[in-house]
């Protein structure tokens, strides 16, 4: 069985690399005899970090070779479908997508965030596109929303969970991070901050950078994490630079279990990226975020959270309530265990295209007698 993958992959950014990763771990646990061939920006790169073969992604040989004897190509996950960082992501992924099905193979959407879509011509490919994959499973209720009311109404919709819910760093990351920690906080306790530049946005680093001030003050330890690398290290510098008190940026490369691994050692998360606050809700560390995309506001209303607002006085009032709300931790772990369920099924659902659904299900059953 072989399966391509086509995302934002080999980019480093930390949070589409967990996907990848979270995706084929999945999909080898329902079928072990799973072989994958990436899409990447970096062929060799990816191959060295996740020991899966890879393909230069602008080569377009080489994904027809490798399309033409895929049994399934899966589109995602992550947020590829918008146009609002890049005019081109939407129509490169969508003709995959199309030469796919031209060469009449199954494709999946998986666990999507999608949008914004802005352009007409965008939205054209998007409706176009979407109507021809056998199946599209989304990481939330306003995607699914989203993609309807552009008019994807033919294959089923299905509201999933981020696959990066069922990521689990391993003992070697655990060690890594564990060790960057001590070096860090000294015994402090530690709320990490993931920044981006984003020009609508511009002003907000001097507020922010005051309210850190106020943790540190607290007897906090602040550490910046750049979740795409290096691309977010100039921004937690700035921020970094306007504060008064001390604060860490963590500038060496990390991986994306590495990031999880450091993550899980936060007493809370501040962040823009959204799977900062994906891997800090993962692990029951408590988060508020910061939004710019309408897919932050997706994925805090699931934990009943709004983005961070109001005056500095509000923001801090929020962030001290979020760290002296000692359910909180629990309450987030078990929402967690949920959401990890609902990313499992990403996988089912897609091997079922190969397979047939029955006989997925039984196999699964087997799996876990």
């Amino acid at each position: 069985m072989k399966i391509a993958l086509s995302g934002y992959y080999g980019f480093d950014n930390a949070g589409d690399e967990a996907l990848l990763s979270a995706i084929t771990s999945a999909l080898k646990r329902v079928a072990p005899e799973a072989e994958f061939v990436v899409f990447s920006g970096a062929p060799d790169r990816t191959a060295s970090l996740h020991g899966i073969r890879a393909v230069n992604y602008l080569n377009p040989f080489a994904i027809l070779r490798e399309l033409t004897t895929a049994d399934l190509l899966i589109s995602g996950g992550g947020s590829i479908f918008q146009d609002v960082t890049s005019a081109r992501s939407l129509p490169y992924y969508t003709s995959v997508v199309a030469l796919a099905r031209m060469l009449m193979r199954p494709v999946i959407f998986y666990a999507q965030g999608v949008g914004p879509i802005n352009r007409k011509f965008s939205k054209f490919l998007m409706r176009l596109v979407g109507n021809r994959v056998n199946l599209i499973t989304l990481r939330d209720e306003d995607s699914r929303q989203y993609l309807q009311d552009l008019g994807v109404v033919r294959p089923p919709l299905l509201v999933t969970a981020d696959p990066v819910f069922s990521l689990v760093p391993g003992e070697q990351e655990e060690h890594r991070a564990h060790r960057i920690a001590a070096g860090i906080a000294n015994g402090k306790p530690m709320v990490g901050v993931s920044v981006r530049r984003w020009p609508a946005l511009d002003g907000y680093q001097p507020r922010l950078a005051r309210i850190l001030d106020k943790l540190s003050q607290q007897g906090y330890q602040i550490v910046f994490i750049p979740m795409a690398y290096p691309d977010d290290i100039s921004e937690c510098r700035l921020v970094a630079s306007l504060m008064q008190q001390d604060a860490r940026v963590l500038e060496k490369y990390m991986t994306s279990r590495e990031h999880l691994a450091f993550i899980s050692r936060l007493d809370l998360m501040v962040g823009m990226r959204l799977h900062a606050l994906v891997f800090a809700a993962s692990r029951g560390v408590p988060f508020a975020g910061i939004s710019y995309d309408p897919k932050i506001d997706s994925f805090l209303k699931y934990f009943d959270q709004a983005p961070l607002s109001g005056s500095p006085e509000d923001i801090m009032r929020t962030l001290e309530r979020l760290l002296a709300d000692d359910k909180l931790k629990e309450q987030l772990e078990q929402k967690a265990r949920k959401l990890r369920q609902m990313a499992d099924k990403n996988a089912i659902l897609a091997v079922s295209l190969i397979k047939g659904k029955s006989e997925v299900e039984n196999s699964t059953l087997k799996d876990t007698d």
